[in-house]
């Protein structure tokens, strides 16, 4: 019996001590306190919350999406007669759109007139949970509802975390030791919510095997839009609607080499034709998009990508400017390209 239970903790305590580790590295900036060790990768929600926070707060137009939207300068919508902050994050989802709104609502000092928001069929996704980043930064977290059911994390996806904050531990203890600045090529401005520091404009896109297997496993079994993330996004519009604040919105640009990709092996098309169905029938004029999911519905350049997923500073110009030229000319947006 002895023996057995040795065996027993000479296999617990190596992991335990790895948990542990995971837990007081924190490499992903999951826990709440200080954080002893450089993460390796940044907590946008927390920063852009934190940064908005500390601003005068008057602003009457946002930048609100996910990271493919934080390129957007903020100053070329001031150009059209606002003063706008760029409130894009990671892996936005519906419910981050609704919860970023209330939020702006009640802490804003002026009345929103403009939301200029990047739309992605993943925000509607009918398997992530809400993201831990949203769970961990109060601010937000107080206006999920609990009317509204999203999905759960699942079991998998809890023993993934683990093995993820367990793996990168060990790259944040590098970038101590070595001095190294994770993620160094991005600063964010605290006054506007905008990058910096941007990379050059690209003269040959990064193709990484991680995102291509990333995307995959995002839409090969995406098989119906959530109804709990529609019900988000239409809670969402209802606060637009009622505080009379006006929509423009645009579907995020894919590299052409990830747009292939997408359409011969996985259901994004199937998953994109159904989220613009949707939206194409919200029922509140204030909301208007345009399709810019490939380049050329912009007159982009395919090479100026800073990856598969993301433009670069030329076409982040490109793409505010149509939007904004487009509202002031027209006073709407078709849903066409």
């Amino acid at each position: 019996m002895l023996r057995l239970l040795f065996r027993f903790l000479i296999f617990l305590v190596p992991v335990a001590l790895l948990l542990v580790l995971g837990y007081v590295v924190d490499p992903l900036d999951r826990f709440p306190g200080p954080q002893p060790v450089p993460p390796v990768t940044a907590h946008y929600r927390h920063v852009k919350t934190l940064d908005y926070l500390h601003s005068d707060r008057g602003f009457d137009a946002f930048i609100l999406g996910s990271s493919r939207v934080m390129r957007l300068e903020p100053t070329i919508v001031d150009e059209y007669g606002y003063k706008a902050y760029n409130y894009g994050y990671n892996m936005t989802r519906a419910e981050d759109l609704y919860c970023t709104l209330r939020f702006l609502l009640d802490e804003n000092r002026t009345p929103i007139r403009l939301l200029v928001v990047g739309l992605e069929v993943e925000m509607l996704h009918d398997s992530f949970p809400v993201h831990p980043e949203t769970l961990q930064t109060p601010e937000l977290a107080r206006y999920l509802r609990n009317d509204i059911e999203l999905p759960r994390l699942s079991s998998e996806d809890i023993l993934q975390l683990a093995s993820d904050s367990v793996r990168l531990s060990f790259s944040s203890l590098y970038y101590l030791l070595t001095g190294r600045e994770p993620g160094g090529e991005y600063e964010l401005d605290p006054a506007t919510g905008e990058y910096v520091v941007k990379p050059p404009r690209a003269g040959t896109v990064k193709i990484s095997a991680n995102l291509m297997r990333t995307m995959y496993n995002m839409f090969s079994d995406f098989d119906a839009l959530n109804p709990g993330r529609m019900a988000y996004f239409d809670a969402f519009i209802d606060l637009c609607r009622e505080n009379g604040i006006r929509v423009i919105a645009f579907v995020t640009a894919n590299h052409p080499v990830l747009e292939e990709f997408l359409v011969e092996n996985t259901q994004y098309p199937e998953r994109l034709a159904d989220a613009k169905m949707y939206w194409d029938f919200l029922g509140y004029d204030g909301f208007a998009y345009v399709d810019l999911s490939r380049p050329e519905y912009f007159g982009g350049d395919p090479e100026d990508f800073t990856d598969l997923a993301h433009i670069g500073t030329y076409n982040s110009e490109l793409v505010a400017r149509l939007l904004m030229e487009t509202c002031a000319t027209a006073g709407n947006i078709s849903p066409d390209p």
